[in-house]
């Protein structure tokens, strides 16, 4: 029989040897839990790096945000002063509508609603006039975004309705003894043509059309030449 000795490394040797596989499986756990351990930590760093990278942005958004509406406010203001500036304060021609209008008129004394024989009388004339449209600049409404002028513009709208009597010409006239034409009448006629050609022109989509587009174009090349604008902004028109 042999006789165990009773060193150290001998007691280590028996040790390792009584425990066999133990030992390995007892390491591996410890690895495992290690592992484990040291991927949790990574997790919640990573999460905090996400929350701090969030909190970041938004600070920096806010930043951003308020400080472009303190400077849009800024913008806003020195905008709406250039526009009133270069705009005149009342009101804005776009479109001169100048007509030459051929009236034919026929009527005959009557009697309870019944013409009277031999009183007709017939005429042709010509006269000339002008509709100015446009709309009232106190109405216009600005808005700034980004390098966007937004002007909100009224409805066009007739502003003036001038004719000239002294275009008024007879072209032909068949008159009847009992009845013919008078001063009084040349003036009625001319009213009543004025009020026919203004209908006219409000029921021509054509006009309206036309005016808003020539109210830009005027409008934009007076705004892009201003000191301020020129270079920066973009205009941009609704309407009502």
């Amino acid at each position: 029989m042999s006789k165990e000795c009773g060193c150290v490394d001998c007691a280590d040797a028996q040790t390792l040897r009584y425990s066999g596989g133990n030992g390995k499986k007892a390491y591996h756990s410890d690895m495992t839990n290690g592992f484990r351990a040291w991927r949790e930590n990574m997790k919640y760093l990573a999460m905090l790096i996400i929350v701090a990278l969030i909190l970041g942005c938004g600070v920096f958004i806010g930043a951003k945000v308020f400080s472009g509406k303190i400077v849009d406010k800024e913008a806003q203001v020195n905008i709406n002063a250039t526009v009133k500036e270069v705009l005149p304060a009342a009101e804005y021609t776009s479109l001169l509508y100048q007509y030459s209008s051929v009236i034919t008129h026929s009527e005959a004394a009557q009697l309870f609603s019944i013409p009277i024989p031999l009183t007709e009388k017939k005429a042709i004339y010509t006269i000339d006039g002008t509709i100015k449209m446009g709309f009232d600049c106190k109405d216009i409404k600005v808005d700034v975004s980004y390098n966007n002028i937004i002007l909100h513009l009224p409805k066009i709208k007739i502003l003036s309705h001038e004719i000239y009597p002294e275009t008024f010409s007879l072209y032909d006239e068949k008159t009847s003894i009992f009845n013919k034409y008078t001063l009084t009448d040349a003036n009625n006629i001319q009213k009543i043509n004025k009020k026919e050609m203004e209908l006219k022109a409000r029921q021509n989509r054509g006009l309206y059309i036309q005016a808003r587009k020539f109210a830009e174009e005027q409008i934009s090349a007076l705004l892009k030449s201003a000191p301020g604008i020129k270079g920066k902004y973009e205009i941009v028109f609704e309407w009502q």
